[in-house]
């Protein structure tokens, strides 16, 4: 190993957990494509770029109802 353990990727419930949001969050924005999962496994994982991206794209309001 290299040295570095900064965190590559994320399971699902590791995203949501990571970032306050719920899984089923986290399984939404992938139906819509608006994060990227892999499958390095039959698991998804999700890049920890990929998450970073999704989770500075977010909006900063709330949605208007």
């Amino acid at each position: 190993m290299s040295g570095d353990d900064t965190k590559k990727a994320y399971s699902f419930q590791e995203a949501a957990t990571a970032y306050g949001v719920s899984i089923d969050t986290v399984r939404r924005a992938v139906r819509r494509n608006d994060l990227a999962a892999k499958y390095p496994t039959s698991k998804p994982v999700i890049a920890a770029e990929e998450l970073a991206a999704w989770f500075a794209a977010l909006p900063s309001e709330p949605p208007q109802r």
